[in-house]
């Protein structure tokens, strides 16, 4: 019996033993595995960390793209420096609204007496376009670095047909002397009347034919104080002009005098700033139009005021015929002086404002107007270059030369942003830096892709708030019923040829009034409205 429990004891420590050690193999199995899986995982999450890092920095390796839109991921380096500016550039609604009321605080002091940052000032013009002037008339339009000679012919309400001829300022002559300057204008006139005969010009007020001087309107779209219809001084030159002498001489006389030496026999019925021949010009057409704005190479607005809310303008002068509150004057705000604290100001700007012919002014319009558009990206891209290696740092010197990004190359680029071809800017980049496209990163692409449009909204927002300032103004004022429409005609190539630009103040509005209230804001685009607008303002004045 004791072996019989020996032998019993014995099987059960074999049986234990034998558990033990399937055990101690299955142990011996799992610790190899465990030691694989655990390479494999620290494998993986090096591999996906050196993966992420690569696509941080080589943006070769980070392109996804659809048709609308580019999701792939730029630089680190480039994607930090694009915040900055997007958080500088960037306007809130709330910001927006205190410019348009600083806005408006600005646009009363200037009507209470001169000397304010807006200058608002009053244009003469009294007698608006009814749309009945008829007849051929002469325009002649010095705006931005160009001389226009324009032909109206105004029949049954419509412009029913314009010839025009346009000549480039020669740049030496933008800094050298008056004389020079209008004698080249008045040479440009009589070629023209040389060559589109103007024999029935003005011939129902006896001009032309009959021997009476032509009727012409003059637009100088630069700062002008004016003291009549007929009678403007130049306050100072802006748009790339430096000429001396001009100051303190009355306009109209110059341009008279420079005529009758080239032998044309015309007179000057109306001299006016560009953004008030836009507003007569659509005035002549629409009777709604209450507003006139220009967005090209600068930027201003012009706007019809009650005569008798014009304070500074002499008692004789606000009283009028017709009875205070009936008399109507447009006035030339010379928007493009506006600044204010609320503004979304760069360094860049202030480098732009220090180095240009007119430092210290014309805030506003260096930073909306289509002259200074390009030269900001320029100087973004140079800061770029030097701090995240921007074109591979190779551009620097192409980068460091003023004024070789023009604004016409950022608006190509920016409708490029919206249609998602990256492709198509890479082109344009190498084009202008005269560099293989493949030089051009994605990365590089994308980061100017997205500058260019970060410059153009805010240029848009920044307009789009000024017109709603004068709106709120009119408003306000109950000169302008809040139901009506509230024409805005608009001229200049920013506002014809830059992608989305009508759009992006549109957008503007909607935040600044809501939805309902901005649709009755229409913006209408005013072609050669400086030209034909002083053709029709010259118009009206033959036929008092």
């Amino acid at each position: 019996m004791g072996e019989k429990g020996q032998s019993a004891k014995g099987s059960g420590d074999g049986g234990r033993g034998k558990a033990a050690s399937q055990q101690q193999q299955q142990q011996q199995g799992v610790g190899p595995l465990l030691v694989c899986a655990a390479l494999c995982g620290v494998s993986l999450g090096v591999g996906t960390y050196f993966w992420n890092r690569l696509k941080r920095t080589s943006p070769r390796f980070s392109r996804l793209s659809s048709k609308t839109n580019w999701t792939f991921v730029m630089t680190k380096t480039h994607v930090d420096l694009l915040r900055k500016y997007k958080a500088k550039c960037a306007v809130s609604a709330d910001q927006l609204n205190r410019i348009t009321e600083d806005f408006i605080a600005q646009m009363q002091s200037g009507l209470g007496e001169d000397g304010g940052m807006l200058k608002m000032l009053p244009s003469y013009v009294e007698k608006m376009p009814t749309g009945r002037e008829q007849g051929e008339f002469l325009a002649i339009d010095l705006g931005g670095t160009n001389v226009r000679v324009v032909k109206v012919l105004l029949q049954g309400g419509k412009v029913k047909d314009v010839v025009a001829h346009e000549d480039a300022i020669p740049p030496a002559m933008m800094r050298g002397t008056t004389k020079e300057l209008f004698d080249f204008i008045a040479k440009m006139v009589q070629t023209f009347i040389a060559t589109h005969a103007t024999a029935k010009a003005g011939a129902q007020n006896g001009a032309g034919e009959s021997g009476q001087p032509i009727p012409i309107g003059f637009t100088f779209s630069y700062p002008m104080k004016q003291t009549g219809i007929r009678r403007g001084e130049l306050i100072c030159w802006t748009k790339g002009f430096d000429i001396k002498d001009t100051l303190g001489k009355d306009l109209v006389e110059l341009l008279e005098a420079s005529l009758e030496e080239q032998g044309v026999n015309g007179k000057v019925f109306a001299i006016l700033n560009d953004t008030v021949g836009t507003l007569a010009a659509s005035k002549f057409c629409d009777q709604d139009t209450q507003l006139g704005v220009i967005l090209g190479t600068g930027s201003n607005a012009a706007y019809i005021e009650g005569a008798s809310r014009i304070s500074k303008l002499k008692e004789k002068e606000a009283a009028g015929a017709g009875g205070e509150g009936k008399r109507k004057m447009i006035i030339n705000i010379e928007w493009g002086n506006y600044n204010s604290s609320h503004l979304p100001y760069l360094d860049e700007d202030r480098a732009i404002d220090a180095q240009s012919l007119n430092a210290g002014v014309q805030h506003y319009e260096k930073m909306i107007s289509g002259m200074y558009l390009g030269e900001m990206v320029r100087r973004i891209c140079l800061r770029a270059s030097k701090e995240i290696n921007l074109f591979g740092g190779t551009q620097r010197k192409f980068l460091e030369t003023a004024w070789s990004f023009p604004t016409s190359l950022v608006s190509k680029i920016d409708g490029c942003a919206g249609t998602g071809d990256l492709d198509q800017v890479e082109k344009l980049l190498a084009g202008t830096l005269k560099i293989d496209p493949s030089s051009v990163s994605e990365s590089d692409a994308r980061f100017v892709a997205e500058l260019c449009a970060l410059i153009g909204k805010r240029s848009a927002a920044l307009a789009a708030a000024g017109v709603v300032a004068i709106y709120k103004y009119l408003v306000q004022s109950g000169q302008v019923d809040p139901k009506q429409r509230f024409v805005v005609a608009v001229d200049g190539g920013l506002f014809e040829h830059y992608p989305n630009y009508p759009e992006r103040m549109a957008e503007t509005f909607a935040t600044l009034l809501g939805e309902e209230s901005a649709k009755r804001i229409e913006l209408v685009h005013s072609p050669d409205g400086s030209g034909i607008g002083s053709a029709v303002i010259a118009a009206a004045q033959a036929m008092v």
